[in-house]
């Protein structure tokens, strides 16, 4: 297959097996290029949901995301040219859905690892609140498909501003990455399933090896923090297997959690936003009411709603302010809220535990969550009898407003 990809203002028409465009100075000569696929990808390969063969997935993708990237003592993007990061004093990502949550934790990382001041916005709010920009900002966008409208429009808005960009994209020659000055793949392969599973693990895993690529470039980290770092990164895709043993649990879990009021998901620090992105999984498929929140802020009104019909997963790794969200967990089980605890740390007023095992790390532990909280998802969806690829009112990729 052939394929050349349109710019602005050009249009045509076919006829007689040919293909005719125009731009405004008129006729256009063009060159087509190879459309790349993967066959193997866009089959099930005996999974019931394509959304479940992702998730087994992710060890791979992972691996192939890393691949030329993580060498022995640095990491690497080839696809970037050094000055891209000249004159920065800050960083600005803009994104939508679940590409938003992965934004929201590279921040996390890039102001802890890279020592450089990183502001999130959802492209949808950005565009029409008419943004200060500063030419010493790096703008970054982050898409699935590179086709997200407002993400896309947001990112015309910085380059009018005179703001140099980056992107960060599943799919080349879109148009985020064509627009952008530059770009780096998250090589995630095709993603069928509209709940974004793979493909917000590898947008995480990048943002990760971009703060410590910056962080080499700033010299915010000492060697042995580098390598700590490093090291880390390269027991990633252990983390993201999906054991019989975890699945089935996790299958058996769900019985309980079909009915009720709905789902807070609460964390702290990079737990945040993948407790936002838990809910946003399982409300994506299952049709259930389920909340993101700050568990320090469940004090602030939410916990209002704790009774035995709202359920908590509570996301507590040992690695991050273990006895804080503890303390935030006590409180909704003295109210008799219903308690889906995952921790590395075995928990006694949790109704249900699902012990995690890579706690040497927060990354470690948030891939591993991560995991946890999209097999979640998967099984209560099936139980209720949803079509878990094709959730109704939903598209893979939103290009109108």
């Amino acid at each position: 297959t052939e394929v050349y990809y349109l710019e602005d203002g050009e249009y045509g028409y076919t006829q007689g097996g040919k293909v005719f465009l125009f731009d405004a100075k008129g006729k256009k000569t063009f060159t087509t290029k190879p459309l790349a696929t993967d066959k193997a990808m866009a089959q099930k390969d005996g999974y019931r949901f394509f959304m479940e063969k992702e998730i087994y997935e992710q060890t791979q993708v992972m691996n192939d995301t890393m691949m030329g990237r993580l060498l022995n003592h640095q990491i690497d993007f080839e696809e970037l040219s050094p000055d891209l990061f000249t004159d920065i004093h800050a960083i600005k990502i803009c994104a939508c859905g679940t590409s938003y949550h992965a934004a929201l934790t590279g921040a996390y990382l890039l102001e802890r690892l890279a020592k450089i001041p990183c502001h999130v916005e959802i492209a949808s709010e950005f565009r029409y609140k008419k943004p200060l920009l500063r030419d010493d900002t790096l703008f970054i966008t982050i898409s699935q498909s590179g086709e997200t409208a407002d993400t896309l429009e947001a990112l015309k808005m910085a380059k009018r501003a005179g703001l140099k960009s980056l992107s960060i994209c599943n799919v080349d020659n879109s148009s985020i990455v064509r627009e952008s000055d530059q770009a780096i793949l998250t090589r995630a392969g095709i993603e069928k399933g509209v709940a974004s599973t793979k493909a917000f693990a590898t947008q995480t895993m990048v943002l990760w090896m971009l703060a410590l690529y910056v962080a080499q470039i700033q010299k915010s980290l000492s060697s042995e923090e580098l390598n700590e770092e490093l090291n880390a990164m390269r027991q990633t895709p252990k983390s993201l297997l999906v054991t019989d043993e975890l699945h089935e649990k996790l299958h058996r879990l769900s019985k309980r959690y079909l009915h009720g009021h709905g789902f807070f998901f609460i964390g702290r620090d990079l737990f945040y936003p993948l407790a936002l992105e838990g809910a946003l999984k399982l409300k994506e498929i299952s049709y259930l009411h389920a909340e993101g929140y700050p568990a320090g802020e469940m004090k602030h009104g939410p916990i209002a709603l704790a009774d035995s019909e709202l359920f908590t997963v509570a996301l507590m790794p040992k690695t991050l302010h273990y006895d804080k969200i503890k303390s935030n967990v006590e409180e909704l089980s003295a109210r008799d809220a219903t308690i889906l605890a995952i921790s590395p740390e075995p928990f006694a007023l949790a109704d249900d535990f699902v012990q995690t095992k890579y706690d040497a790390h927060p990354m470690l532990e948030f891939f591993e969550m991560m995991v946890v909280t999209q097999l979640l998802a998967l099984e209560v969806s099936i139980r209720l009898g949803n079509d878990v690829d094709m959730p109704r009112n939903l598209a893979k990729s939103v290009t109108v407003e």
